[in-house]
C-alpha cells in the first residue's frame, strides 16, 4: 500500500474495494466515470458535461486526481489530473531506480500498450475559439530509450481519435489530429526535441527522470457540443512508465489560437 501523502493523490482503481483504510485512493467500479478527473483538470468545471475512459488497463492505478505540490502543478486551484502508463499514485514516490514501472496488462491497442484513452464530453461556451490545457509529460524512458523504438507518447484529439501506432519497424506515430505537438508536429515524448524535449532537472521531486517544460496544447474550437480525446500509452514496450500532469483546460476567445504545443513556461 502506497504511503498517505498530506493532500495526496486519488488514484482511479478499476475494482472497488469496500471498507479500504487508505483514505487517499477513492475507488471505482470496472470502466469507471472519468468526469472527476476532467472536472479538476478544468479551470471551469463547467466546461466539462461529462467524461469516459474509452480505453484504460486492467491493472495498476493509471489515473489519478492530486492536489499534491508536484513539478509546478498545480497551476490553479488545487487540483490537477495525472494520467500514466503505471501507476499514477507513484508519481510523488522518490526517484531511487532507473526503470519505475507497474504492470498494468494493458492489451494491443492501435499498436500500443498499456493505453489510456480519455474522452471527454465538453460544452464549449458562446464567443470562445480556442481550447487549450496546460501540462507537463514526464518519463522513466530518459536516457535509455532515447531515439529508440521504445517509446511512450501523449496526444490530444479533439472531434475524433484516429492515432495509430502499429508500425512494427519504426518508432513513427500517425496522429494527423494531434494538437498536443511538439514544433515538427510529432507527439510529445522522449524522442522530442527543441522546446518540447525532455530534461532530468524538469522532473525534479517526481519518481520520473526527466520531463518537459509546462507546456500548452491549443487548437480552434468551435461553441458548442464538442468531444476531446487524451491518449497516453507505450509503444514499443510495456515496461518503463511514463506520465502526464494535466491542469487549466478552458475555452476561451482568443485573437490568435495555433494548434500546437508550446512552452507556458
Amino acid at each position: 500500500m502506497k504511503r498517505s501523502v498530506a493532500g495526496g493523490l486519488t488514484a482511479l482503481a478499476l475494482t472497488a474495494s469496500a471498507g479500504s483504510a487508505d483514505a487517499d485512493i477513492r475507488e471505482y467500479p470496472l470502466n469507471p466515470s472519468a468526469t472527476p478527473v476532467a472536472k479538476a483538470m478544468a479551470d471551469d468545471p463547467d466546461l466539462v458535461r461529462r467524461a469516459v475512459f474509452s480505453a484504460l488497463p486492467p491493472s495498476s492505478k493509471p489515473v489519478a486526481v492530486a492536489s499534491t505540490k508536484l513539478a509546478g502543478f498545480p497551476l490553479r486551484g488545487s487540483r490537477y489530473a495525472i494520467l500514466s502508463t503505471g501507476n499514477a499514485r507513484s508519481a510523488d514516490d522518490k526517484n531511487d531506480r532507473p526503470d519505475t514501472g507497474a504492470e498494468s496488462r494493458g492489451p494491443s491497442i492501435r499498436g500500443a500498450r498499456d493505453v489510456v484513452i480519455m474522452r471527454i464530453d465538453l460544452r464549449v461556451p458562446k464567443g470562445a475559439n480556442c481550447l487549450s490545457f496546460r501540462f507537463r509529460f514526464l518519463s522513466e524512458e530518459f536516457p535509455e530509450f532515447v531515439n529508440d523504438i521504445y517509446n511512450d507518447a501523449f496526444i490530444a484529439e479533439l472531434g475524433n481519435s484516429d492515432w495509430d501506432a502499429s508500425s512494427k519497424t519504426d518508432p513513427t506515430i500517425s496522429a494527423p489530429r494531434n494538437f498536443a505537438a511538439d514544433s515538427a508536429g510529432r507527439p510529445i515524448r522522449v524522442n522530442s526535441i527543441g522546446g518540447e524535449s525532455v530534461a532530468r532537472s524538469r522532473a525534479k521531486g517526481t519518481t520520473y527522470d526527466a520531463a518537459t517544460k509546462v507546456l500548452r496544447a491549443s487548437t480552434r474550437v468551435k461553441p458548442g457540443q464538442r468531444r476531446l480525446y487524451l491518449s497516453l500509452f507505450d509503444q514499443g514496450d510495456r515496461i518503463y512508465d511514463s506520465a502526464v500532469f494535466i491542469d487549466r483546460l478552458a475555452a476561451t476567445r482568443r485573437a490568435s489560437c495555433t494548434s500546437g504545443a508550446v512552452s507556458d513556461e
